[in-house]
């Protein structure tokens, strides 16, 4: 489960939870990264995160500032390390809030509605 962290939606409070039927609360399987939306698994059953971006701290439920979200891959240590960052890539994620992988391809969807496709997420030069 995607958790985006309370106000103000520091980078270390956006969290990937993960849950056992026989546990009590959930467990953190990943965290350090801002406003954390969704998270989905990709080919080959690795996981995903999707961050909005960074928070526009305007008020509670406001969202991220535009042109700054990220896909991120979530590692087994519990690190993110990015695929898409719209401050560095070509590919510019403007407040996404949903992802969705169909094979190796994965389709995120914007605030205002667009859907950006995103080829190849497991090969270069995605697979950094």
């Amino acid at each position: 489960m995607a958790q985006a962290g309370p106000s103000p939606h520091l980078p270390a409070d956006g969290k990937v939870l993960t849950f056992n039927a026989n546990a009590p609360s959930a467990d953190v399987l990943a965290s350090g990264a801002s406003l954390i939306v969704d998270v989905e698994f990709g080919r080959g059953r690795t996981l995903y995160a999707l961050s909005q971006g960074d928070w526009d701290g305007l008020g509670e439920g406001s969202p991220a500032l535009p042109d700054t979200g990220r896909l991120l891959r979530v590692g087994a240590d519990g690190t993110f390390t990015p695929v898409v960052d719209s401050l560095g890539d070509e590919i510019v994620l403007d407040r996404p809030t949903s992802l969705e992988f169909i094979g190796n391809t994965a389709f995120v969807v914007s605030l205002t509605g667009e859907v950006v496709r995103i080829d190849n997420v497991s090969v270069p030069p995605f697979g950094r």
